[in-house]
């Protein structure tokens, strides 16, 4: 896709703004009134930024053409920085849990002001907008980059949520509220740091990346083919690489089985535009 690399920066370069601004506020809200909850939401969204960071390097880097020590590329730089994303979810939760414990053992009266209910839902807005952007330009470019960041925001939507219920809850002096919400967030963001784990490993572990079934449905209908099996896809959600083994009549010439294979070829690259690269095996019938 045109300019792939650049479009993916693009969408990052907006995530980053926005999500410093976002940790800022919700930072300074949270120390300044005492509101673990909101605190939390405002580590969450300087992860993001911090991710944003990470995310835009890998995309350089993985943008690098193919050399002779890495003929497929570097494509799974992102993939690896998905999961650096994922593991600083994980630091984040352990530091919101402990810090909900610690409240919990030493309860406070906490103040709500108007400024934390215009902050939270005002950053609630903000992150609606960027989930669905984010989603929106993953799937088109399918950047598994995008999509992974797309999640996690979407996972900030639900714990600004639940931040805002909490507030409204402390505003009636149900300040044990504080360190609950606090805890739920915590289960939010590792069940975002599993999502994203499982996703990227099957990605970096070569599980298939398409269904083998419709490839060979796509290729037992061309005209020569006898059969095709051993099909395996490879890669990432953008770039995927894949073999099979077809069998021919065993009359045929070379050249003319050569003439089938590379007919599948082209098949398949026209009908899956994630499909980089097409390598197929030719077997005689009688094999």
């Amino acid at each position: 896709m045109k300019n792939y690399h650049g479009e993916v920066k693009k969408v990052l370069m907006i995530g980053l703004t926005l999500n410093i601004i976002m940790a800022t506020l919700k930072i300074a809200v949270g120390y300044y009134s005492g509101i673990l909850s909101v605190t939390a939401d405002g580590y969450d969204s300087f992860l993001d930024a911090v991710a944003n960071i990470i995310a835009m390097l890998a995309v350089y880097l993985s943008a690098r053409p193919m050399d002779k020590n890495h003929p497929y590329g570097y494509a799974k730089i992102e993939n690896f920085a998905s999961l650096v994303v994922g593991f600083s979810l994980l630091l984040v939760s352990y530091e919101v849990f402990t810090q909900a414990i610690d409240k919990f053992l030493h309860p406070q009266t906490i103040e709500v002001s108007s400024v934390a209910f215009v902050i939270i839902i005002a950053t609630l807005l903000v992150n609606i907008g960027l989930s669905r952007y984010e989603k929106i330009k993953g799937e088109e470019l399918k950047s598994d980059l995008l999509i992974a960041d797309s999640s996690h925001t979407k996972g900030d939507v639900l714990v600004t949520s639940i931040v805002l219920t909490a507030l409204v809850l402390m505003y009636f002096d149900l300040s044990f509220i504080d360190p609950v919400i606090s805890i739920i967030i915590t289960v939010i963001i590792l069940k975002t740091a599993v999502d994203i784990f499982k996703t990227n490993f099957r990605i970096l572990l070569d599980a298939n990346m398409l269904e083998t079934e419709k490839i060979e449905e796509l290729i037992s209908g061309v005209e020569g083919v006898v059969d095709v099996h051993n099909i395996r896809t490879r890669g990432t959600t953008s770039s995927v690489y894949v073999d099979m083994h077809i069998a021919v009549d065993s009359r045929l010439s070379v050249r003319k089985a050569h003439d089938i294979s590379d007919r599948c070829e082209k098949i398949i690259l026209n009908a899956m535009d994630e499909v980089k690269e097409v390598l197929i095996h030719i077997e005689s019938d009688d094999h």
